[in-house]
């Protein structure tokens, strides 16, 4: 599962060793160092893709990765596009084409109705519990809502925010992980509506244009505060009386 996670968010022409390092620091460094499944404290997917990313920001240039190609579509991130002319250039994609998986991206963390489906099977196996995916959908759009009312030329709209780059990915396979996310369920609700929040804020503030690896590591970092929030035990007292 973390080997697909990791292919989804790297560009179609990756080279080998690119996919060895990252593999590398996946397994060894992110999961094993730490004592395996159940004991790592973030996301090893998202590590060993902010290490990538970091270490060659030039490797996930998605729109270049793709210049050879030939397709039907624009042909640049729309996260890129709209960071650079703002909200205007949502004129350039149609929402039900992004939704189709019409956009350039990774290899697979664009194709919103597929990773859809994905999620909601999770949801219906009882793999995944709802409150994470649906607290970071109303995540990105309560602060993509309020963005775009403060400066709407400035700002994307909700529904592109929910259909570009990594939102669905990380809203149903990152940031949902069993070892990494919370165990009560207002924790999880809140985990996901923090990510949502934080995932528009480094699109919208930061030279990063997705910002979906970034923003899985800083929740994990944060849940451990939030499963402070337990509920309170519920001790029936039994009075005792006198024969």
């Amino acid at each position: 599962m973390l080997g697909a996670l990791l292919g989804l968010l790297l560009p179609v022409n990756a080279p080998w060793w690119l996919i060895l390092v990252g593999c590398f620091i996946m397994i060894v460094v992110g999961k094993k160092l730490f004592g395996g499944l159940g004991a790592y404290p973030v996301h090893p997917t998202a590590l060993a893709g902010a290490m990538l990313i970091v270490s060659w920001p030039s490797r996930f240039d998605y729109t270049a990765a793709l210049a050879g190609f030939n397709l039907d579509f624009k042909m640049i991130e729309p996260i890129r596009l709209v960071k650079t002319l703002g909200s205007t250039a949502e004129e350039s994609y149609s929402l039900m084409d992004m939704f189709l998986g019409h956009q350039i991206a990774g290899a697979g963390n664009a194709m919103v109705l597929y990773l859809l489906i994905g999620g909601l099977f999770l949801l219906a196996a009882r793999q995944i519990s709802w409150h994470i995916p649906v607290g970071f959908l109303a995540g990105v759009a309560l602060t993509s809502l309020a963005l775009h009312a403060y400066n709407p030329s400035l700002f994307a709209t909700a529904q592109f925010q929910l259909l570009a780059g990594s939102t669905i990915l990380a809203a149903f396979f990152l940031v949902p992980d069993h070892t990494t996310s919370p165990v009560n369920l207002l924790p999880m609700f809140l985990s996901g509506l923090i990510g949502g929040m934080i995932l528009v804020l480094i699109r919208s503030f930061s030279h990063h244009y997705d910002g979906v690896i970034f923003t899985v590591l800083l929740v994990n970092i944060c849940n451990p505060l939030l499963d402070r929030i337990a509920p309170k035990p519920i001790v029936k007292r039994e009075v005792v009386q006198d024969a």
